[in-house]
């Protein structure tokens, strides 16, 4: 019961936040400076990565509801960081790294909602999963990879043209300035 219980609450914070955001982020979202503009996009992925983590985090110490459960709430921030960048005007009629953006948000979207979810049920067959169970998920794997590497590339990219038409500097998380591509 308890459990339960826990489970309702965590889903019913997660659906309120969920909605607090979309309402505070109806219609366009314009920003004037061009970093504040990129960080929302930086803001956005991070969301979704700190969604993968608790996923993956749950996979060894959770139960199948717990994994379920994570999954259900990455695949709600996924809907919700896409809508959001889908809002982003363009930036003084620069629309290339929000284009850029998009298509990796999309990308994200469409995994979690496919081929994720083809994963989470192999993963929680645990023993009783097949040899074809454990090939189909290391092709997944495989595939998102790659597919994933030219998004993040190409948004790298467009990150760095970005920044230098604006003269801008970012930095990843560790504090280094990103390198040009």
């Amino acid at each position: 019961m308890l459990q339960t219980l826990v489970i309702f609450a965590l889903t019913g914070s997660f659906l309120l936040t969920s909605c607090l955001q979309q309402t505070a982020r109806s219609g366009e979202k314009k920003f004037y400076a061009p970093v504040e503009y990129n960080d929302f996009i930086v803001d956005q992925e991070n969301a979704i990565i700190k969604r993968m983590i608790r996923l993956t985090a749950t996979y060894d110490s959770g139960s199948t509801a717990e994994v379920r459960l994570q999954f259900d709430s990455l695949v709600k921030q996924s809907d919700v960081s896409l809508g959001n960048i889908r809002r982003l005007t363009d930036y003084e009629g620069d629309s290339s790294l929000k284009l850029q953006a998009e298509q990796l948000f999309e990308f994200y979207n469409h995994i979690f909602h496919n081929e994720y979810r083809q994963m989470v049920e192999i993963f929680l067959k645990g023993s009783d999963a097949t040899d074809e169970d454990i090939a189909e998920l290391n092709r997944i794997v495989k595939s998102v990879r790659v597919k994933e590497e030219v998004l993040n590339k190409a948004l790298g990219i467009a990150q760095n043209v970005f920044a230098k038409k604006f003269e801008f500097e970012f930095q990843d998380s560790a504090g280094l300035t990103v390198p040009e591509y």
